[in-house]
């Protein structure tokens, strides 16, 4: 991993941290969307859905687990900096690289055994489909977010 992709995976929290936080609505609703729209992409048969979608929501809840871990660090530094002696802050900031650093691995680690069970209930076209569904889906929400912003940005003018 070069050095740019290591410095962006740290400092994503940061910017999530940035964002106003989502209703716990609005989070089920996005789920439920990207539930329908990964059904959609795989076209599983009942047999497959029936198998899969238990290991899928497992690896889910998974990995919202460890990006709830993630964003515990940022949190540490988001009061009055200059309440802190540097020696404090910099003692703070080590921590929370070191904490990302872990989660990173664990994160690799979790995707790296879930690939695993989903080849085991999946042809490898349908965790290829899988995937770029994640991805496209992803894309989607945050065009749709981008686009809200824009909108309440204009109107704020």
């Amino acid at each position: 991993m070069n050095l740019k992709t290591l410095i962006i995976a740290l400092l994503c929290p940061i910017f999530m941290m940035a964002q106003p936080p989502i209703s716990e609505k609005k989070m089920k609703q996005i789920e439920s969307q990207k539930i329908a729209f990964i059904t959609t992409e795989l076209d599983l048969s009942p047999e497959q859905a029936q198998v899969f979608w238990p290991v899928y929501n497992q690896y889910s809840k998974e990995v919202k687990s460890l990006h709830d871990k993630r964003r515990e660090g940022p949190k540490k530094i988001n009061k009055d900096l200059s309440t802190l002696s540097d020696e404090k802050l910099e003692e703070i900031l080590d921590a929370m690289i070191e904490g990302f650093a872990k989660i990173h691995m664990q994160e690799v680690e979790l995707k790296k055994k879930y690939h695993t069970e989903f080849k085991k209930v999946m042809t490898i076209q349908q965790v290829a489909i899988l995937y770029r569904s994640e991805r496209k889906f992803k894309g989607e929400l945050l065009r749709r977010l981008k686009q809200g912003r824009d909108r309440n940005h204009k109107r704020k003018r």
